[in-house]
């Protein structure tokens, strides 16, 4: 059943200003039947939804909770869009800023791979989804489902490179057409490995420049011969993104980096973890950003 398009589950205490972080703030009327709040301190007024993921949004409250709750649960748009009674065009640019807002806390709240971590990669077939194909591209369209011209490897994949921490953090980044250089690795991992972390891989010599940008190991587990010498806990997530990928019968290109980020926060994501992010991309006093359709169009856009 839809949703109300009403307000009625909005939170509408008294917030600290936006722009000043003052507390002096006093009711001011209503602004498209939102409460407006001013601030005596710099005399700005603001509503609740002020430098949160719902500004300039018409849509409520308990909407906005259930594309939230829809996108990091893995549904599709269509199943959105019947379920809170709103348009597939909505539900698109609501999920885009629900994913812009996830990048933004990803890049105030860096990953940090710690203790035992596991390197890889993974593969993707680039997709053209929602537009024409360019005009340097020889190949006919691609039907949904379908599989590569080329067996292996090819220039028809994307790379994603990926770290998992066992039993905890995540990185995640799109970055080639191929198997990653020495310089994409580095850039990808710098900044998201502690000192003393033990990195396993698969024996790619590329993730070896990881020991000049952290005081970390690196193993090849090829070479051992012991259990604990494995890569289950990336390989568990390579899964979950192809599992969501085919579901989403591709994800195209341009967006590839912010559905990385999703998949972060959703691998391994409880209950609580979705009340969580809920609540820091909607609190009043939370700011992950504030992002409009332009930005859903051109903002933080993938180039391979």
């Amino acid at each position: 059943m839809a949703l109300d398009n009403v307000d009625a589950n909005e939170p509408i205490e008294k917030s600290d200003c936006p722009y000043c972080l003052s507390k002096k703030v006093i009711r001011y009327g209503k602004k498209h039947g939102k409460q407006r709040f001013m601030c005596n301190d710099c005399q700005r007024t603001f509503v609740t939804t002020t430098h949160t993921v719902m500004a300039m949004s018409h849509q409520p409250y308990a909407v906005w909770e259930g594309i939230i709750e829809d996108t990091l649960n893995g549904n599709s748009l269509s199943y959105s869009e019947s379920r809170l009674g709103i348009s597939h065009q909505v539900a698109f640019n609501m999920r885009h800023k629900i994913l812009l807002s996830l990048q933004k806390m990803d890049e105030k709240n860096p990953s940090v791979l710690q203790d035992v971590s596991e390197l890889d990669e993974t593969f993707v077939l680039e997709c053209y989804k929602g537009k024409r194909l360019p005009a340097n591209i020889t190949r006919m369209p691609r039907k949904h489902g379908a599989k590569a011209l080329k067996r292996g490897i090819s220039n028809e994949f994307i790379c994603i490179c990926s770290g998992a921490q066992r039993k905890s953090s995540v990185v995640l980044k799109a970055v080639n057409r191929a198997k990653p250089s020495s310089l994409e690795v580095s850039e990808v991992f710098d900044g998201h490995i502690a000192d003393g972390t033990l990195l396993l891989t698969d024996g790619l010599l590329s993730y070896n420049v990881l020991e000049t940008v952290a005081d970390c190991s690196i193993k090849n587990i090829t070479n051992e011969k012991t259990s604990f010498y494995n890569l289950n806990t990336v390989n568990s997530l390579h899964s979950f993104i192809k599992d969501w990928y085919k579901f989403y019968r591709g994800v195209a290109t341009k967006f590839i980096n912010r559905y990385c980020t999703l998949f972060k926060y959703a691998f391994r994501c409880s209950s609580s973890d979705i009340c969580n992010i809920k609540e820091m991309l909607l609190a009043p006093n939370n700011k992950p950003g504030t992002f409009s359709i332009g930005d859903v169009n051109a903002l933080n856009l993938a180039i391979i």
